[in-house]
């Protein structure tokens, strides 16, 4: 087989195959294996990474000559293709049965029929394989290797370069049902077409599966059980047969409901329970509960990691990878793709990990974003993959609606946006095919990935070195101490709707990366979800923000939780973390507040506007969202530091919103508030002084070589640059000066325009 590997290429990672740096984009065919029209014009369009999605013969039976036949075909057609295996990794239905131990159990023994679907097969299993299961990892890993030297054995192995390890439903690696149903709630996902609801509350998991996989992550995490006793505050606990939570102790998922939609009612009152404080886990009551979920994470990657190091040491020159990471478009607890990422990163074993876009506002004039934190790939030497299934005018019906694509005008626009934003955030991609039609079957897309593939090979030869001077942070572990509302306003909507209008580009990261030594520079450090924090990982950030020149942003409650601490939720802790004093309030707000137009922020910000809340209609995707989000901070936290200016008022309850303190050279920004709009961002980004390129909240991508706009109203645009700069369009070949420091162009809501910064190219 090839010999591939990640690289340092130009100061950012790269893939290299037999000594060749292969910069983005790369092609899943799913419907089109065998198409040699497409495939040859894909192929002609400059696409040389194809991945093709396959099972093993222990899943049924021809799988591996239908695998052949398509790379057969795939080479004939683009003979320089080099393949990336979409391995489906799932049991054979009588493996399954045979192994009852190895399926997901609920409270009282039974398990629920489950139908994974994968992009090349659906098996209707008897219940949903264990996806930490080491009965099956073992069993797996052999079908795995067996398929491999298969391959090996073809005239074509020279033609393939990694494993693309496809688990659980969809291959995302979550199960096809859930961990919690709640009576009368749909026995699995509503996209899988599941109509039969549950009678009872149901919650898993009891397998033996799963018991030996939560007491692996319970002895890795304490060591033993008197420390386990110590953490869960829980004199009879048992390392070795975990308390696996009911649904009274999971109650904090969902405490957001009543609350978001009757805050004033007083309504909130009937949703409180010892199980959580406001939208937080009681973790002084319940760490149990957050271990329990952490492990279900874990045990999913844990899993990966098996499978790639198998892999790596049948044949350490392919590449490894996964669906994994997500922090969006997901159930953050019964979906267990989510907290096991950076440990993945760390293995040594796994090369890159993938997922889509996240699929709220992908219409023109919105933006597809992201769901990993990227730029923490970029420390450890791995790539990040987005799956770009962007969708176009072709397809027609819920997809052509949904997403607003009625021309190839529009799909043009998207793909240039996409693809935009995958050079100037310097991530890999791939262009993804599910549509039985032929999504991209369009000369003018031809053309437009033709010319796209030139543009990557010049980005690929030049510095790929980031200077943002933005940042933003993440926690895995937080996840599981805040409800499922919280999360979803918080990291998915703010970074899909918010943070890409701001001007400032922008990098990402899991919070604790940010104790490393090769951790850039940046001006603005922003905190999202860091809502546990040991004392140790505090005073990490401490050191980081409290130098001169620095800015940092504390949204909402930030450290509220310290695992170390006697009283583990307390607003001390806000306090301690940030250097200002924070009063919580035991009731829910609309937390809606105004900007002092005499503030630090008023000459940036509209003093009459009601901020807090999400201001206009949010679009749905593919009917996965309601159209908007009410959001609400429950307890409500407030500065009350002499030493802060109040930059913000809350409406309602008169009390500080948005607090600022300076003190030391550096600056501390505190939010009551959960969702911060553009603007918001924009103004604390400017007076921590970062450069903001665009004003008016239209998505603006840029590195140092290259800048891509893509246009959310109609208008005349301003684009200021870092430094003199020769702007030239690359797919009008048209230069918009030279030495220029900014330059105006008018736009349409929806258009793209992606410059190089260098000129002509």
């Amino acid at each position: 087989m090839a010999k591939s590997k990640m690289v340092n290429w130009h100061g950012s990672p790269a893939v290299e195959v037999d000594g060749r740096i292969l910069p983005p984009m790369a092609f899943t065919a799913h419907a089109h294996t065998r198409d040699r029209e497409y495939l040859r014009k894909l192929g002609r369009a400059g696409i040389e990474i194809f991945f093709l999605i396959c099972d093993p013969d222990w899943l049924y039976e021809g799988a591996f000559d239908q695998l052949m036949e398509d790379a057969r075909v795939l080479c004939e057609e683009v003979p320089e293709a080099k393949i990336f295996l979409r391995l489906g990794v799932h049991p054979s239905v009588e493996w399954i049965r045979d192994h009852p131990d190895e399926m997901m159990r609920y409270q009282d023994g039974t398990v629920i029929p489950a139908r994974v679907g994968t992009e090349s097969y659906t098996g209707h299993y008897p219940g949903m394989y264990a996806l930490y299961s080491d009965a099956w990892c073992e069993e797996a890993s052999k079908h795995i290797l067996g398929f491999l030297e298969d391959v090996k054995k073809t005239s074509l192995a020279d033609h393939f370069i990694g494993v693309f390890l496809a688990g659980g439903n969809t291959s995302e690696w979550y199960p096809s049902t859930p961990l919690t149903i709640r009576k009368g709630a749909p026995l699995g996902y509503s996209w899988l077409g599941v109509t039969d609801t549950a009678d009872r509350d149901l919650y898993a998991d009891f397998s033996p599966a799963f018991r030996q996989a939560f007491s692996r992550y319970l002895y890795a995490r304490y060591g033993s059980e008197e420390e386990l006793r110590k953490a869960w505050r829980d004199p009879d606990a048992d390392i070795d047969d975990p308390h696996i939570p009911d649904m009274s102790e999971r109650a904090f998922i969902d405490a957001d409901g009543i609350v978001t939609h009757y805050p004033s009612s007083g309504a909130w009152r009937t949703v409180t329970s010892d199980n959580h404080v406001g939208s937080f886990l009681n973790t002084d009551k319940y760490q149990c509960t957050a271990d329990f979920f952490r492990a279900f994470h874990m045990g999913a990657a844990d899993s990966i990691i098996h499978f790639a190091r198998d892999i790596k040491a049948y044949d350490p020159d392919l590449l490894v990878g996964a669906f994994y990471g997500y922090f969006g478009c997901l159930d953050y607890f019964n979906m267990c793709m989510c907290t096991g990422a950076r440990k993945m990163l760390d293995s040594g074993f796994v090369d890159m990990t993938a997922c889509p876009n996240v699929y709220m506002e992908r219409q023109p004039g919105g933006y597809s974003a992201q769901r990993v934190m990227q730029d923490s790939f970029r420390l450890r030497g791995r790539m990040f993959f987005s799956e770009d299934d962007t969708r176009t005018y072709r397809e027609g019906g819920g997809a052509r609606d949904y997403m607003e694509m009625y021309s190839v005008e529009d799909s043009v626009a998207v793909m240039k946006r996409d693809f935009g934003r995958d050079i100037c955030e310097d991530i890999f991609g791939w262009w993804f095919d599910q549509y039985a039609g032929g999504r991209y079957k369009d000369e003018a897309m031809y053309r437009l990935i033709m010319r796209q593939q030139e543009i990557a090979r010049v980005w690929y030869a030049g510095d790929r070195t980031k200077h943002n001077e933005a940042a933003f942070f993440y926690d895995e572990e937080s996840v599981h101490c805040v409800s499922g509302g919280t999360l979803f306003q918080m990291i998915e909507s703010n970074r899909c709707l918010e943070i890409p209008r701001m001007g400032i580009p922008a990098d990402f990261y899991y919070h604790d990366d940010i104790a490393r030594d090769d951790l850039p520079e940046y001006k603005l450090y922003v905190f999202v979800n860091c809502f546990s924090l040991t004392g140790e990982e505090r005073e990490a950030i401490k050191r980081k923000i409290r130098r001169a020149g620095k800015t940092a942003l504390f949204i909402y409650g930030q450290g509220f939780i310290d695992p170390d601490a006697e009283k583990r939720l307390s607003a001390e802790h806000i306090s301690d973390l940030t250097g200002m004093k924070i009063r919580e309030i035991d009731e829910p707000s609309y937390t809606k507040f105004k900007i002092d137009p005499d503030g630090p922020l008023g000459a940036d910000c509209d003093p009459g506007l009601v901020y807090g809340q999400a201001d206009r209609q949010i679009k749905d995707g593919c009917g996965l969202y309601v159209d908007n989000q009410i959001t609400v901070a429950w307890p409500l936290f407030v500065c009350e530091d002499e030493e802060a200016e109040t930059a913000a008022a809350l409406c309602a309850e008169k009390l500080p919103a948005l607090s600022v303190k300076r003190e030391n050279g550096y600056t501390t920004v505190f939010s009551a508030a959960k969702w911060l709009s553009a603007d918001i961002y924009r103004a604390i980004g400017r007076m921590a002084g970062c450069h903001v390129f665009e004003d008016e909240g239209d998505f603006v991508f840029a590195n140092e070589r290259f800048l891509t706009i893509h246009a959310r109203t109609t208008g005349r645009k301003t684009i200021r640059f870092k430094k003199p700069s020769d702007p030239w369009e690359v797919y009008e070949k048209k230069s918009y000066g030279e030495g220029v420091k900014e330059i105006t162009v008018k736009m349409i809501r929806g258009e793209t325009l992606m410059f190089s910064l260098e000129g002509a190219i």
